[in-house]
């Protein structure tokens, strides 16, 4: 996915990439090469090579030269093949495309319900990330540490009530599948393979800081624990409703309470999680920092 382009302070130019993955289970690893590659220039532009299941927006940016040129001709092109179908993103400066902040946190899904005037005054979270080793044996863990620093916006947002479900049904207490239209299979239609787990897209909490993990780039050998986002103000919250969430299914984190090791949650936060390798290979691992508006990679 081209998400769009934006001018930098020093003249140059960013062109911000996600991507679609259509498949709800699987995650291929496409290594960067002749099936994961850039063009014209250089093919390793810092994609992924690793895709987890559904839409996952400004994964990464490219910088180009302020004059690379406004036509379609001028612009770069990101391919992906995988099971012999050739995708590509196609990154240019048309200017309909030209994005700022308020686009970003509209199409992240974070953000929404906050004054627009925090959009533009919040700050980025900061986010630095270290590993105990390098280098670990199949079966063992690696420790992972982030710290996260930020301004004081934005402020705490009422997370709204918690609205407790059916354990039986999922539905929220006092109705039942039945107050909604059913989707029935058409007959004969095979039954729904149950031998790998669905994806959930991990959603930070609304307020305070948090951290997840990620496998970049990599074989699918990895195992990260908590596979969620780990928060720095525990709080019930609510998982969003409306356009966004249907738009962009996510989960938020599955436990309530603060796990950061250090910090007052809100300006700064220390996490630790852990990675164990099933798979021998190389493998990019990436952190997410959030305040609950913007996120930060690192």
């Amino acid at each position: 996915i081209y998400e769009g382009w934006q001018r930098d302070d020093d003249g140059g130019i960013t062109l911000h990439f996600g991507y679609l993955n259509r498949n709800y289970r699987e995650q291929p690893h496409v290594a960067i090469g002749p099936e994961n590659y850039f063009s014209p220039g250089g093919p390793d532009r810092g994609q992924p090579s690793y895709f987890y299941p559904r839409t996952h927006r400004f994964q990464f940016s490219v910088r180009v030269p302020s004059d690379m040129g406004t036509a379609f001709e001028n612009g770069v092109v990101w391919t992906v093949t995988h099971n012999g179908s050739e995708q590509r993103a196609i990154g240019w400066l048309q200017p309909e495309w030209e994005i700022d902040e308020d686009t970003i946190i509209k199409n992240t899904g974070i953000g929404i319900g906050r004054a627009k005037a925090e959009w533009y005054a919040n700050e980025p979270p900061q986010l630095s990330v270290g590993a105990v080793h390098e280098t670990v044996h199949i079966g063992d863990s690696l420790r992972l540490t982030a710290v996260v620093s930020d301004d004081e916006l934005p402020a705490r947002l009422n997370p709204g009530p918690v609205v407790e479900k059916n354990l039986t049904t999922g539905s929220p207490k006092g109705r039942t599948l039945m107050d909604v239209p059913a989707l029935r299979p058409p007959n004969g239609a095979p039954g729904v393979p149950d031998n790998i787990e669905w994806y959930q897209r991990p959603r930070p909490p609304r307020n305070g800081l948090s951290v997840h993990w990620v496998v970049y780039r990599g074989p699918a050998g990895a195992v990260i624990s908590p596979a969620d986002f780990q928060r720095a103000v525990s709080e019930d919250e609510a998982e969003p409703g409306g356009t966004q969430a249907r738009r962009y299914p996510s989960v938020g984190p599955r436990s309530q309470v603060s796990t950061a090791l250090a910090g007052d949650g809100w300006t700064s936060a220390t996490f630790e999680a852990t990675v164990t390798f099933s798979e021998s290979g190389l493998y990019t691992l990436r952190a997410y920092a959030s305040d609950g508006m913007r996120l930060t990679p690192a």
